[in-house]
């Protein structure tokens, strides 16, 4: 899972940003400047972001509408405080003029993102750019002409080819040998004109593979399976562990000292049938016998949701990751996810509402069991009184807090991997000023309230927007 992106120097010394550059500051800048700026500049920029992922949605009904009029409203209604701060001095942008036009034309041609112009950027990349970096940078327009001329009469040969064996209907002998040799089954009647062509690459599905395993229509699969899924959400892991050692060995690797009773209270609720509550409580004695004493530890898992507005269309797979301190990680890294309290969830229809935010700190299978489970660290909302959904009113975030025990210590618990409903994102809160010694790496270590950033993807933004479409 991407975590933070770095400006070394900072953005304000930022020359050439490109769309990825604001990309990232868009993804980031709500949580971080919040505290460090005035309310009302706040809400400025916390407007015009919201008006640009809303904006951005695949499908539109008058409600969303009526939230992109309203966003680009709150915009115009306190922009004047970005001028008294001295930021702007004057709003005759071109593209700010534009944004007035935006639901207009939603309502006469359709959504914007149809417009995107990321498929011809593609092409320009691969029949341009491409190409131009193989050539001797001479004569470099007939050189592009003269490299798609050629391209195009291979395309056109491959589909002469095609249509021949097509009308031909029978393979030759050569190929009958081939089909021996390789135990392959030729079903010319079958093919398509689609497979030998370029098309978009299509995410792979692991919920089919899921099925499939589950079914057990892939005999000769390793067991446990290492792909299965619950009702929104499919995981995938590598066959090889990571790692495989003693309980003692891994609390001590990964930094969790109550890892051996924690997981004994969970083998009682598993056998008792009894869903594990994200509670952190252990009735278990510390050095409680267990019925083995090694685990197979992962760093990743992957996994793949379906699509927020096309329930029936999959995301692209996304991966989590939990490593252990290194040289290279002196603190380890260790991904937010969202969990359900139990294996069925209502994900995310309801937003955040009866789920739990938690840090994946541990990946493991409990030797000769069919246990998938990780140990989390757990965070509470923070209360907003007045507000629906306990959202902060200015930053339409959830304000979290990490769980301690009475103690002073993390809470944590061990739940089955297929809890987890989805990965977010946390930005620390900072205030007015981040402390000199956080890193990107060790602030959201040292750190005890954060933010649930809603803005790390367009995904994730409707998922959790107080008002959802």
């Amino acid at each position: 899972m991407v975590g933070y992106h770095g400006f070394e120097d900072g953005i304000l010394k930022l020359k050439q940003v490109t769309r990825c550059d604001h990309h990232a500051i868009q993804c980031y800048i709500i949580g971080v400047i919040s505290g460090a700026v005035p309310r009302r500049f706040l809400i400025v920029v916390h407007a015009l972001v919201n008006f640009c992922y809303l904006a951005q949605a695949p499908i539109f009904t008058d409600h969303s509408l009526d939230r992109l009029t309203n966003a680009l409203q709150l915009f115009h209604d306190n922009k004047d405080t970005v001028m008294q701060a001295g930021v702007q001095d004057t709003w005759e942008i071109p593209k700010l003029k534009l944004l007035q036009s935006v639901v207009s034309n939603i309502q006469c041609s359709g959504p914007v993102i149809q417009w995107s112009a990321d498929t011809t950027k593609h092409a320009h990349i691969q029949e341009v750019k491409v190409p131009a970096q193989l050539s001797n940078n001479q004569n470099y327009y007939d050189q592009i002409a003269h490299y798609l001329d050629c391209s195009d009469k291979c395309f056109h040969f491959d589909v002469a080819t095609y249509f021949e064996t097509c009308h031909e209907g029978n393979p030759s002998e050569d190929d009958d040998d081939l089909e021996e040799e390789h135990d392959i089954e030729l079903d010319f009647n079958n093919c398509s004109l689609c497979d030998h062509m370029n098309l978009p690459h299509l995410p792979l599905n692991y919920f089919v593979i899921a099925n499939a395993l589950a079914c057990d229509s892939i005999p000769n699969a390793p067991k446990p399976h290492r792909t299965f899924s619950n009702i929104t959400t499919t995981f995938h892991l590598v066959t090889k562990p990571s790692l495989c050692m003693t309980i003692d060995d891994a609390a001590i690797l990964f930094k969790l000292p109550d890892l051996h009773p924690v997981i004994g209270e969970f083998l009682q609720c598993a056998q008792n049938h009894l869903n594990h509550p994200v509670s952190g409580v252990t009735s278990q004695d510390l050095h409680y016998p267990l019925p083995f004493d090694h685990i197979q530890i992962w760093y990743k898992i992957h996994i793949q949701q379906f699509l927020y507005h096309k329930a029936q269309d999959i995301d692209a797979l996304q991966t989590l990751r939990v490593l252990p301190p290194s040289g290279d990680h002196p603190h380890g890294i260790y991904d937010m996810v969202i969990l359900s309290p139990g294996p069925d969830s209502d994900w995310p229809q309801q937003g955040i509402e009866g789920h739990v935010v938690a840090q994946l700190r541990l990946i493991f299978c409990l030797l000769d069991t069919d246990y998938f489970t990780t140990y989390v660290q757990c965070f509470d909302v923070i209360m907003q009184l007045g507000n629906s959904g306990n959202v902060h009113p200015i930053t339409g975030m959830h304000l979290l807090r990490r769980a301690m025990k009475s103690s002073a210590e993390r809470l944590g618990s061990v739940v089955p991997i297929s809890h987890i409903c989805s990965p977010i994102h946390l930005i620390p809160k900072f205030d007015k000023e981040a402390h000199s010694h956080l890193t990107r790496e060790s602030s959201c270590e040292f750190s005890n309230d954060f933010w649930l950033n809603n803005y790390w993807s367009k995904e994730l933004y409707h998922t959790l927007s107080p008002l959802r479409l």
